[in-house]
C-alpha cells in the first residue's frame, strides 16, 4: 500500500515533468495515432494545452475522438480532485487571475467540494472534471472549458425521494452557478421531470454544463442494460426524438453482445429537453478497461453500420490500449491507456456522431520511493 505521503511524493514527480499540460502531452506523441489527432489538429490542441498548467495532468486526462470525421482532431477533458497537490496547484493558478469569472467561479466551486458539512460534497464526492473544446480550425479567444460533476451510484437513483430531487437540485444549481447563470425554475422543473422518469436500477451519473454555450443543463443517466428501458425512459423524460432510430441502433448492438451498460445524456433547458441525444456504450459493468478485445464487438459494429471511418476504427484498435514505460524531463513514468466509452450521438432522427473517449492515466515513482522500497 502507498500512504498518502508517497501519494504526495509521486504526484509532485508527476508535476516536475513539465511546466505546462501541453509540454505533458507533447512527451507521449509517438502513443498517439496521427490517424487520429495530427496536423491542425494536434497543432491546436498542444496551443490550447500549453495555456494550462500542468497540475490538470498529474491524474491523467482524455481526448474525446470524432470517429465519424476524416478530420484528425480531439477535445480534451481533464479531471481535478480537491485536496490533492493538483488541485491546490489549480487553484493558485485560478486565483492568479481574480478578473477571469469563469477562474474565479472555479475557484468557489473546488472551494465547496473541500468544505466539511458541504452538501454538494456529500453528493458528488470531490471530483471535478473540465472538458476543453479544440477546433483546428478556431482563431482567438479560447472558450471556456465544459464542467461536469459525478454523484456516487447510490447517492441520486431513480426513483428518488423528496430528498433525493432536492439534491439534484444541489448540484444543478451548483453547475449553473459555476457557468454564471442564475436559478431557473422552468428549467429545474423539467430536471426533475427527467429524474422522476428514471427506475429505481438507474442513477444520476453526471451533471454539466458549457458555460461558452447556449445554456443548457447536461444530465447523464446511467444504469441501462437492455434497448428497451432506454427507450421506455425517453418517452417518459419527453425527449422529441425519435425513438425508432434509437431502438433499432442499439438493437444492432444488444444482439451482438457489444454492450452490457447505457448511459443516456441529454441537454435540459427551460424550454424543455433538447433534441440532441448521447448514448454511452459500455462493454463491461466495470470501466477504465485496457484490453482492446472488450471493444471489438463494438468496433465492429461500428464498421457493419458504416457509422464511423474505417481508418479510424482501425487506428483506435491499434493504438488505444496498452501500458508503457516512459522517460520524461524528471524521469520515468508510466503511461497507461483505454477506451473509457463510445458515444452515439442522434439528433431528432438520425445518428449524427460516433465518438470514442480515450484516457490516458499517469503513474510515476520518484527515485527515493524506488530506494526506499529497495
Amino acid at each position: 500500500m502507498i500512504d498518502e505521503k508517497s501519494r504526495a511524493a509521486i504526484e509532485q514527480h508527476m508535476l516536475n515533468q513539465a511546466t505546462s499540460l501541453g509540454g505533458l502531452v507533447k512527451q507521449f506523441r509517438s502513443h498517439v495515432s496521427p490517424v487520429l489527432i495530427d496536423g491542425p489538429g494536434w497543432e491546436r490542441l498542444l496551443e490550447r494545452t500549453q495555456s494550462l498548467p500542468v497540475s490538470l495532468g498529474a491524474f491523467g486526462f482524455g481526448f474525446e475522438l470524432p470517429l465519424h470525421q476524416r478530420e484528425p482532431k480531439a477535445d480534451l477533458g481533464v479531471g481535478l480532485f480537491e485536496g490533492s497537490l493538483s488541485a491546490s496547484r489549480f487553484l493558485d493558478w485560478c486565483r492568479s487571475d481574480d478578473e477571469n469569472s469563469w477562474m474565479a467561479a472555479m475557484a468557489r466551486l473546488l472551494g465547496e467540494l473541500g468544505r466539511k458539512g458541504s452538501d454538494l460534497r456529500r453528493i458528488v464526492g470531490k471530483r471535478l472534471l473540465l472538458e476543453y473544446d479544440v477546433d483546428p480550425a478556431h482563431r482567438g479567444t479560447h472558450p471556456d472549458p465544459g464542467l461536469f460533476l459525478y454523484p456516487d451510484a447510490d447517492t441520486l437513483p431513480g426513483g428518488g425521494s423528496t430528498r433525493q430531487l432536492e439534491d439534484l437540485g444541489v448540484v444543478t444549481g451548483a453547475v449553473a452557478a459555476a457557468s454564471g447563470w442564475e436559478p431557473d425554475a422552468a428549467e429545474r422543473a423539467h430536471i426533475e421531470t427527467v429524474y422522476r422518469g428514471m427506475e429505481p436500477d438507474t442513477y444520476i451519473g453526471g451533471v454539466g454544463a458549457f458555460p461558452s454555450r447556449d445554456r443548457a443543463i447536461r444530465l447523464t443517466a446511467l444504469g441501462f442494460r437492455k434497448t428497451c428501458a432506454v427507450t421506455e425512459f425517453l418517452e417518459r423524460s419527453g425527449w422529441p426524438g425519435s425513438r425508432a432510430i434509437v431502438a433499432s441502433t442499439l438493437s444492432h448492438f444488444e444482439n451482438r453482445g457489444a454492450f452490457k451498460r447505457v448511459g443516456v445524456h441529454f441537454d435540459v433547458r427551460s424550454r424543455g429537453v433538447g433534441p440532441i441525444l448521447g448514448l454511452n456504450l459500455y462493454p463491461e459493468i466495470q470501466e477504465w478497461l485496457k484490453d482492446i478485445g472488450h471493444w471489438i464487438p463494438l468496433i465492429d459494429g461500428l464498421r457493419e453500420l458504416r457509422l464511423a471511418v474505417p481508418e479510424k476504427l482501425q487506428a483506435l484498435t491499434d493504438s488505444s490500449t496498452g501500458t508503457d514505460v516512459l522517460v520524461g524531463t524528471s524521469g520515468q513514468f508510466m503511461l497507461m491507456r483505454g477506451i473509457h466509452h463510445i458515444k452515439l450521438g442522434i439528433v431528432e432522427n438520425r445518428i449524427d456522431q460516433v465518438k470514442a473517449y480515450v484516457y490516458y492515466l499517469l503513474f510515476a515513482i520518484p527515485p527515493q520511493l524506488t530506494e526506499a522500497s529497495g
